[in-house]
């Protein structure tokens, strides 16, 4: 009996120390489960809070004013008009303005041809004509120079490679050979250009007569300063041809919350308008150079709103485009 009761009482501790584990890991578990609630419940406050940083208070009054700003379709349509109105000067053989398009990797190049082209014609579908896109954000998708026609607009979009860090990417003697017209369609723009591609006399109408720099509105901050310098110093060349240039920020709904449900709202957003503060700053171009954009990406049906912005910018694309040539061809007749 002396021996049954000690192993009853060692049974006993035993079973006492399994139930104390038990308790510690149920303990535990709901110690952990806590903290997962925890960390959720301060993750949704910080998502709120960010939600809320982007929902700023919008400007009462736009901080630019634009010749139309109805955003409907009646303007659209009206914008389209005035659009094919402008063509080549009379008696040249200009039948479309050359629009060159440079930028940061990723910066969305491709997509603004994509976008312009879908608001020009109209359709319900969101069209897909330049190649837009890759995995690897770090690297160029385009290698080649590649010619985009938009033929009521009278308008070619030529696309290049990415500009990257110094030792790689578009250079600049190359973009200098793009503007005086001296490269074709299709020509490599990776490595030493083949001379099958290289044009030797170049007319006007080969001639680049308008460049747009696209720039991501959301990565400009942190732009490397070498990719930076390119920039610049191209831009320098384009001003020594007297080619306007134009700076696209792309991306913006990325920058506020209000332009993401509604591309209206742009030019009342105290965001973007900090945005392209900074983005003008940072480049040395004027504000009024300065254009924001919001790119189909996700979207397959247009929407009137992303389209109307667009057409701004394609407008003011045009202008400038015709005003080059005609100062080229001034030019030309000056120097006969």
């Amino acid at each position: 009996h002396f021996y049954k009761r000690i192993k009853r009482k060692t049974m006993g501790a035993e079973n006492s120390k399994a139930q104390l584990a038990q308790l510690a890991s149920a303990n535990s578990r709901a110690s952990n489960a806590e903290q997962q609630v925890r960390a959720f419940q301060n993750l949704e406050i910080e998502k709120k809070k960010y939600q809320e940083a982007k929902m700023k208070e919008l400007l009462s009054e736009p901080w630019r004013k634009t010749a139309k700003s109805g955003w409907n379709e009646e303007e659209l349509l009206q914008f389209r008009k005035e659009i094919m109105a402008y063509e080549g000067p009379e008696s040249t053989d200009i039948k479309f303005f050359n629009v060159l398009l440079l930028g940061q990797v990723s910066a969305g190049k491709s997509s603004i041809i994509n976008t312009i082209e879908t608001a020009f014609r109209g359709d319900e579908m969101v069209t897909n004509k330049a190649v837009a896109g890759g995995a690897d954000k770090s690297k160029s998708l385009t290698k080649e120079l590649r010619r985009y026609n938009m033929r009521e607009g009278n308008v070619q979009f030529w696309d290049t490679m990415g500009l990257e860090v110094e030792s790689e990417g578009l250079d600049i003697r190359k973009v200098e050979m793009i503007m005086d017209g001296k490269v074709k369609n299709n020509a490599t723009l990776e490595g030493t250009l083949d001379q099958e591609f290289v044009r030797e006399a170049p007319k006007i109408k080969d001639k680049m007569h308008c460049l747009i720099f696209a720039v991501h509105s959301r990565n400009f901050a942190a732009l490397d300063e070498n990719v930076l310098g390119k920039l610049k110093k191209i831009r320098s060349a384009a001003n020594k041809r007297d080619i306007p240039c134009l700076v696209v920020c792309t991306a913006v709904d990325l920058v506020c919350a209000h332009v993401e449900k509604d591309a209206s709202k742009v030019f009342y957003s105290q965001d973007i308008q900090k945005m392209m503060t900074m983005v003008s700053e940072r480049s040395g171009f004027t504000l009024n150079m300065v254009f924001p954009q919001r790119n189909y990406v996700n979207e397959t049906v247009t929407q009137l709103n992303i389209n109307f912005l667009a057409m701004l910018l394609f407008k003011q694309i045009v202008k400038v485009s015709r005003d080059t040539c005609e100062r080229l061809i001034d030019d030309e007749s000056d120097s006969d």
